[in-house]
């Protein structure tokens, strides 16, 4: 990334890297994403990003902080791209608490125990100046995964859901999904969630759409901010296309089912 971060909003920073692979011909990317949230009073990390980016991570909070410290730190699950720099996060700042749904997360880093301050879907946390909400993740893909929104910018961030941009070429990252050179098709968008949300095989997803319609109703966020996609500006005619990519998933799998299975009991 040529940038080790963009302004999306007055106090809001999309920071990270991408993971880099080879496909074809070409190097692709894949947004790992994660956002500073800057209080008058308090700071908020969302997600900790992978890693393999902690330099990148730690270069970018180091420029937008100064000397003020790290307060929070929101894991929106507890899988690698999401949680994987709690440790040195932990080490850097410390007097960090980790909130959310933290169930588990002493498993994981049992030296943090002391640090976990569970926070519960439907809580507020007050940063001075704006709050950060602590929303149900509809589309999911742990027990635990919480989406959130800044009260101070109008931003709802939604994990791995929405993940209909993941992958894109070099100079494509961070861009918003207005700005995509090329706007994602139905067969990425399948593509992708079978992937972030392996459920969207086997499940209907349509039951989902009125709690998701519901959220947005709410809080009517002016972006929807994923770990694994561009940001998107656009979001009607995203959450259109994240619905047909669901029903085209699911689709698909019927019609494999169907090829498969017996005719009748005697086989």
């Amino acid at each position: 990334m040529a940038e080790p971060f963009r302004e999306i909003a007055p106090g809001l920073f999309w920071l990270g890297d991408c993971l880099k692979f080879e496909y074809g011909d070409e190097i692709w990317h894949g947004h790992v994403s994660t956002y500073l949230v800057v209080g008058d009073d308090r700071t908020l990390l969302l997600d900790t990003g992978h890693p393999a980016h902690w330099g990148v991570v730690e270069s970018a909070l180091d420029e937008l902080l100064g000397d003020r410290p790290l307060d929070l730190v929101l894991p929106t699950h507890p899988e690698m791209p999401h949680a994987g720099n709690l440790p040195h996060l932990a080490r850097k700042y410390p007097g960090l608490t980790v909130v959310g749904d933290t169930r588990d997360y002493h498993l994981y880093y049992p030296q943090l125990a002391d640090r976990l301050a569970p926070t519960p879907v439907g809580d507020r946390i007050d940063l001075g100046g704006r709050e950060i909400h602590l929303l149900p993740a509809i589309w999911r893909d742990l027990p635990n995964t919480v989406w959130a929104f800044d009260s101070g910018s109008g931003v709802m961030f939604v994990a791995d859901g929405f993940s209909y941009s993941h992958h894109h070429l070099h100079g494509e990252c961070r861009l918003y999904s207005s700005e995509l050179p090329q706007a994602p098709d139905l067969e990425q968008t399948v593509f992708l969630n079978e992937r972030a949300l392996f459920w969207t095989r086997h499940v209907d997803s349509g039951h989902s759409e009125p709690d998701l319609e519901a959220l947005f109703e709410r809080y009517r966020p002016t972006l929807v901010a994923p770990a694994h996609g561009s940001v998107i500006d656009r979001l009607d005619e995203m959450v259109e296309l994240l619905k047909a990519g669901m029903a085209e998933s699911r689709k698909q799998n019927r019609l494999v089912a169907a090829r498969w299975a017996p005719t009748d009991g005697t086989r």
